[in-house]
């Protein structure tokens, strides 16, 4: 299965990079662990590691991911020519690209939560996870694809969804795997050139702006979503002013202001 799979995504493959070096396991802990072992051995950007199961798979804040077969779990190493304080743009790009990719394969429309979801309407069909390690940025991207609903916990059944659940038939891994890198590799070499045009595709997607949101993590707070700043930063209107965002979990709640 591994052979076939890497041998279906290389075929036809467009991407110059991204892929083009391509490891494929049936099982990891963790596909992002896996590229940062081989980006620590010299491994060139674009090199890509994909898994049919994670077994170790993390989120944000290192919350456990949900990685069994059917899924689409990738990491890409990254070495990027931007100064380290746009470094958090790159998964901006992902997102981006990820968002991009499921369209093109599924043709259904993928929306983006502040920092990193992919959202099919308010249920979640993926995520984003970048880790700088030294000089090298590591972009890990999930979506849940041919995942029957049965395989999630019970308590995530209400919030996540798959594109089997949305489409009832199953997607073509390897042609997703192959849109995934063809797409994140074009956003990604926007950010070097016009980063902005990056955060506009992001804007665009934005299901967070114009909403009633809580943040909870280092700082609690409530307010609506202005949209995020040319950083990447979200920013929160609050009873006391504009706050700046960097980091935390949001939640979203009802509808409140819609933006202009």
């Amino acid at each position: 299965m591994r052979e076939d799979l890497a041998s279906a995504i290389k075929a036809g493959l467009r991407s110059h990079r991204f892929g083009q070096r391509l490891h494929v396991y049936p099982q990891v802990g963790s596909t992002n662990d896996e590229a940062a072992t081989l980006a620590a051995q010299g491994a060139a950007e674009g090199t890509a590691v994909l898994a049919v199961e994670q077994t170790g798979a993390r989120g944000r804040r290192q919350r456990a991911w949900l990685s069994p077969a059917g899924g689409l779990w990738l990491s890409v190493v990254l070495r990027p020519a931007l100064p380290a304080d746009q470094w958090p743009l790159v998964g901006f790009a992902a997102g981006v690209g990820a968002a991009g990719a499921v369209e093109e394969i599924a043709h259904v429309r993928v929306g983006l939560k502040w920092p990193n979801d992919l959202m099919l309407g308010e249920q979640k069909l993926g995520g984003v996870l970048t880790e700088s390690r030294g000089p090298v940025v590591i972009a890990g991207i999930g979506v849940n694809a041919n995942i029957a609903l049965d395989h999630f916990p019970p308590d995530l059944r209400p919030i996540a969804t798959s594109l089997l659940n949305v489409l009832k038939h199953p997607v073509d891994l390897a042609a997703l795997a192959r849109a995934l890198l063809e797409q994140f590799e074009r956003v990604y070499d926007l950010l070097a050139l016009h980063a902005e045009d990056v955060l506009a595709g992001w804007r665009e997607r934005d299901l967070t702006r114009g909403r009633q949101v809580r943040l909870s993590g280092a700082q609690e707070l409530e307010g609506v979503a202005e949209g995020v700043d040319r950083t990447g930063a979200l920013l929160v209107r609050t009873g006391t002013g504009i706050r700046r965002i960097v980091a935390g979990e949001v939640s979203l709640r009802s509808v409140s202001v819609q933006p202009p």
